[in-house]
């Protein structure tokens, strides 16, 4: 088994490339992490508790819109909170396919793609100074992808936060096998 940086193992088979990046882990991010999840939960049920005891029809339809915004936060949170756990990002290069899988404790769905049909692969150049990047590049979501492709005229990104040396080392080698 071969490494490169700290986060990614590349094992070799006839006919096949597995690669797999493990996801960024912080100890003192993931404890916060943790503790955000408890309260941002236990909000949400001391709310949904007080919903049951309010006899006010208008109050009851704001905390209704409450509750929707705070179920697609809380499933956004545990989300992140699993990939921070659990999540790898798979990528096997066999048979002319690259197929690639987010994998969070055993779930996700495995994405073919045709070498025939790869255009363009290449580091995701990074806007300056862009608010959308520093919110993706954050610990507390899934995103910050630094490798692309366009497939079919749609951009395929992987490489969930890597750092730009493993980034180069890793297109270098899935470049090699595609061509």
């Amino acid at each position: 088994m071969e490494y490169i940086g700290k986060r990614i193992s590349i094992k070799r088979k006839e006919n096949e490339i597995s690669i797999v990046i493990i996801s960024l882990k912080e100890k003192a991010k993931n404890i916060l992490l943790t503790i955000y999840l408890a309260l941002w939960s236990l909000s949400g049920i001391i709310v949904f508790s007080q919903y049951l005891l309010i006899p006010d029809r208008d109050t009851k339809l704001a905390l209704l819109v409450w509750m929707a915004f705070w179920a697609y936060f809380e499933y956004k949170i545990f989300k992140a909170y699993m990939w921070r756990k659990f999540g790898v990002e798979k990528i096997k290069l066999r048979n002319g396919s690259f197929l690639y899988k987010r994998d969070r404790a055993g779930k996700g769905k495995v994405k073919e793609y045709q070498f025939d049909f790869i255009k363009e692969l290449r580091l995701v150049v990074p806007k300056e100074n862009s608010f959308f990047e520093n919110i993706n590049n954050s610990y507390w979501v899934i995103a910050g992808e630094k490798l692309a492709f366009d497939y079919n005229g749609r951009e395929i990104k992987f490489g969930i936060q890597l750092d730009e040396a493993d980034a180069k080392a890793l297109l270098k080698l899935i470049s090699k096998e595609v061509k």
